[in-house]
């Protein structure tokens, strides 16, 4: 063959390979096109809440606010929670010592655990600080054996997505 007629040739496949590229590429932004959907609205739920304090694990003393309680008597808490998402949630709870005026982490005394995961519901009020076992007021963690030294305490409960 001479060179005469391949570069015909060449012309002929090359303008037919951008052909088809260009092509191809219409035929792909067209279908992109036609795989356009729009979701449903998404409502975004706050949760609200408090935690709260009790001497007892008895299911009707609980309190928000201060209690006084002796060097090492037992002490729980909870978060009472309002209107909760539906999900799953673990609680990071700390317990903080004040010292000159300010809330620390620092003394040796001081515990942070993180709960296992939860399933939160609306209906689901009394969230309760465990470190094993279930959400429930019987294995509610007793606080008291890490206030062994005379003070001002509080627990820090931060919930968070599983």
């Amino acid at each position: 063959m001479s060179t005469a007629t391949r570069k015909p040739q060449r012309t002929f496949l090359a303008v037919t390979v951008l052909t088809v590229i260009a092509l191809t590429t219409v035929f792909m932004v067209y279908a992109a096109l036609l795989a356009s959907y729009t979701g449903g609205d998404v409502t975004i739920s706050s949760m609200g809440g408090q935690v709260q304090y009790s001497l007892t694990k008895n299911p009707g003393s609980w309190a928000f606010g201060s209690i006084s309680q002796a060097e090492t008597a037992e002490w729980y808490a909870r978060v009472h929670s309002t209107s909760p998402p539906t999900q799953t949630a673990t609680v990071k709870w700390t317990l903080q010592h004040q010292e000159g005026g300010s809330w620390s982490n620092t003394p040796t005394n001081v515990t942070t655990f993180t709960s296992p995961s939860i399933s939160l519901t609306p209906s689901t009020t009394d969230i309760y600080a465990f470190s094993g076992g279930s959400n429930t007021i019987d294995n509610n963690y007793n606080w008291g054996q890490n206030t062994a030294t005379a003070g001002v305490y509080r627990v820090i409960a931060e919930i968070n997505t599983a």
